[in-house]
């Protein structure tokens, strides 16, 4: 089974509730929509009325106390608008979501995420260990609002004796990678 990238429905959530959080801080008790005009900046120090949900205010329409909007990135999208303190440093966490058989396939399936990222050129390595032994085999990194999706990867039972064993994900950027915790998964 191969989970679908969702990017579309991630925006559509996003969009509505941006939508949702924009008609909420309109203001005032009316619950109907009211139009808003703005100032156009001008040379003059002439005061304009700005209207915004049914009051005015004055402006000068000039840029006077520095406290307009900055667009910044979206809140858990990964992204900041501060730099980096210190580059060498991977800002990724990779985590095993999921171990388990799957009896009617006879494989033992495992999938993961990698969170503090959206860059999906990496590569995605699942490793399953038991007594010494180790079994490896790489899935695709597919984005999400604010990780990656590393795709479930299925070891074979012809690979995986009886027993317990441990799974990890390991997520590779050119030089740089994270692995994560090890996750037990028993193979009947």
């Amino acid at each position: 089974m191969q989970l679908a990238p969702r990017p579309i429905a991630a925006l559509a959530v996003v969009g509505a509730l941006s939508l949702l959080a924009a008609g909420c801080s309109a203001g005032g008790d009316d619950p109907t929509p009211s139009p808003t005009s703005t100032a156009t900046a001008s040379a003059s120090p002439t005061p304009t009325a700005v209207e915004t949900g049914g009051s005015s205010t004055p402006s000068t329409g000039g840029d006077d106390d520095g406290s307009d909007d900055v667009p910044t990135a979206f809140p858990g999208s990964g992204q900041t608008s501060q730099p980096d303190t210190d580059p060498s440093d991977f800002p990724a966490t990779a985590v095993v979501t999921f171990a388990g058989w799957d009896a009617g396939s006879k494989t033992l399936q495992a999938g993961g995420l990698v969170s503090g990222t959206t860059d999906t050129s990496g590569t995605c390595t699942f490793a399953a260990t038991k007594s010494g032994v180790t079994r490896t085999l790489t899935s695709a990194a597919q984005a999400s609002a604010s990780s990656v999706n590393c795709a479930q990867v299925s070891f074979p039972s012809s690979q995986v004796s009886t027993g317990t064993w441990s799974i990890t994900l390991k997520y590779t950027v050119g030089s740089k990678s994270t692995t994560s915790e090890p996750m037990t998964a028993e193979v009947p």
